[in-house]
This record gives structure tokens, C-alpha cells and sequence, in this order.
């Protein structure tokens, strides 16, 4: 397993007064040989929309 600190996350709700977290740690399975930063961002950017229900502007990872 691997863990990703999910941080620095602005949120995109268009003004709506959400309580959305600034940082998240998630924990996925194993990532394949050869995966890339970009690869993973874009992971973690959809996992972010779909589990919060916002889009974003932006956020850091680190994978643990």
C-alpha cells in the first residue's frame, strides 16, 4: 500500500460555504512500475472530485 498526503487543496465552490478539508492522506493500492508525477497528480485530482463533489484549483502531494 501506498499512502499520499494531500495537501494545500483550494477548492473551486464558486462562493458556496462548504466545510471541505485543506489536506487529506489517502492510502491506495501499490502504484505500477513506472508511474510519473503527472500520472499520479491526475489520479489524486480526480479522486479529489469525486469523493468530495468540488472541483479544485490546485493542491501539493507528497506519496509516503
Amino acid at each position: 500500500m501506498t499512502t499520499i498526503k494531500i495537501t494545500q487543496i483550494e477548492w473551486d465552490t464558486d462562493g458556496e460555504s462548504v466545510d471541505l478539508p485543506k489536506s487529506v492522506t489517502i492510502t491506495v493500492e501499490d502504484w505500477a512500475t513506472g508511474t510519473d508525477e503527472a500520472q499520479i497528480e491526475d489520479w489524486v485530482s480526480d479522486y479529489l472530485s469525486d469523493e468530495y463533489g468540488y472541483c479544485h484549483h490546485g493542491f501539493d502531494f507528497e506519496v509516503c
